[in-house]
């Protein structure tokens, strides 16, 4: 079947239209590091995407006798014990005297399971990884947990790294020594 001259100028016509678009221009694609402002003890911090199981309203907790000061006690969440510490006698070896702690984290890693009180939360970022500053100071009490940090609206955010935090010796054994006991008591009395 032959074409006639009206639809072969037609068929040029549609290819060089065709031939004429120009793909979509791809975007750079950059990579992104995720993940949750927050705060322990009133310093702002970042945790990685991944690194936290979720943010809870801090529990009531049942003390333990014979553990260090920062552990506040264990609370009964999801059908379990959930340990809970004070993220400001753990950072800043001083108890909060403020507004009562209302958030926590909760992190699981193999052989850890706890959560620490938050002094607050902001929210899920991304934020630009060629941005990440590796030699910014960073708190003090913090300093040994973390691994760089970002700029953000004017204030430097660390990034906790909660590996780092759960292979500390101080973290993984929660009983009080001797010199975390009251004058003339041991844990046995």
């Amino acid at each position: 079947m032959a074409i006639s001259a009206l639809q072969s100028l037609e068929l040029i016509e549609r290819l060089h239209a065709y031939d004429g678009v120009e793909p979509p221009k791809t975007e750079e694609q950059r990579m992104e590091w995720v993940g949750t402002s927050l705060g322990i003890a009133g310093v702002p911090l970042l945790v990685g995407e991944g690194a936290l199981e979720e943010i809870i309203e801090t529990p009531k907790v049942t003390s333990i006798p014979g553990t260090k000061p920062w552990v506040m006690g264990v609370a009964a969440y999801k059908g379990g014990l959930l340990p809970v510490f004070s993220g400001d006698v753990l950072f800043r070896n001083r108890p909060y005297t403020g507004r009562v702690r209302d958030y926590s984290m909760v992190v699981r890693k193999p052989g850890m399971y706890f959560a620490i009180t938050l002094s607050h939360v902001q929210r899920d970022l991304r934020l630009p990884l060629e941005e990440r500053l590796m030699d910014h100071p960073i708190d003090p009490d913090f300093a040994r947990y973390s691994l760089g940090g970002f700029r953000y609206r004017g204030e430097f955010l660390a990034i906790l790294d909660i590996d780092k935090l759960v292979k500390d010796e101080e973290l993984v054994n929660a009983s009080a020594t001797e010199s975390f006991l009251p004058r003339g008591k041991n844990d046995e009395q």
